[in-house]
């Protein structure tokens, strides 16, 4: 009976690595999703930035022309000055002499103001060239990486299955039944007792099971968890 509890201590070693790794394992596309998704976001910032230099381009252009339409407007008006045969024409024409003059004003300060835009976007955007460049080489490298480890778990879960497979072929057919009742419903499904006291649910084990478990002829179960029980002395010297 102790070795079919050493066999099973073993296979419980097993498992345990085995799950963690397909844990490990189905939670690669998940990281693979939030690389795509940091990739996106990147792009999406140039994508922003690069709109604000166009933007601040067609501003200075829209300004620009308007500041040359206004121009021509007075010019036009001011060679109608001569042609004015009354003051209350001619203070009409002055007055839209005026509203020109300002709306040239106006635009030329739009021209200035698009121009440092534009000064201030491109160093903006030139900036967040380099940092994107950087993440984006990060993110290649965990890619790699995160492909390479994906590998390494498959080759390693089929190895460790490999060896659970053999494991199994040795423990009675009744007791691995048993055992893997118990692991279909919590992990892992043996457990060592350490002072009287069960390590799975850290809960104190009757003094009948104790000295059950001093005999060493039948299998014990943990009255709380229900895990198989072994003393944890004669665990010590199994290997997974």
């Amino acid at each position: 009976m102790l070795d079919d509890l050493r066999a099973l201590v073993d296979l419980s070693r097993l498992d345990a690595e085995l799950a963690g790794h397909r844990e490990e394992l189905a939670g690669v596309p998940a990281r693979q999703a939030a690389f795509a998704e940091e990739r996106s976001k990147a792009e999406e910032r140039l994508v922003s930035a690069r709109q604000a230099v166009v933007d601040a381009e067609q501003a200075q252009r829209q300004a620009e022309a308007e500041a040359q339409d206004q121009e021509a407007q007075l010019a036009k008006l001011e060679n109608q000055q001569h042609q004015v045969k009354s003051n209350e024409a001619y203070t009409a024409l002055l007055s839209e002499m005026e509203q020109a003059k300002n709306a040239i004003s106006d635009a030329e300060t739009r021209v200035l103001e698009a121009m440092e835009q534009i000064e201030q976007s491109r160093a903006a955007l030139s900036a967040l060239e380099g940092q994107v460049r950087g993440a984006t080489e990060r993110i290649d490298a965990q890619e790699r990486e995160l492909e390479k480890r994906a590998g390494s778990l498959e080759s390693e879960i089929a190895a460790l299955a490999a060896r659970r497979a053999e494991r199994c072929a040795g423990v009675d057919a009744a007791l691995l039944g048993r055992y893997e009742k118990i692991l279909s419903r919590r992990a892992p499904a043996v457990a060592l007792v350490s002072k009287e006291t069960c390590l799975g649910c850290r809960v104190g084990i009757p003094p009948q099971a104790a000295i059950e478990l001093l005999k060493g002829e039948e299998i014990v179960t943990c009255g709380t968890c229900q895990r198989i029980l072994i003393r944890e002395e004669l665990a010590a010297s199994t290997s997974a």
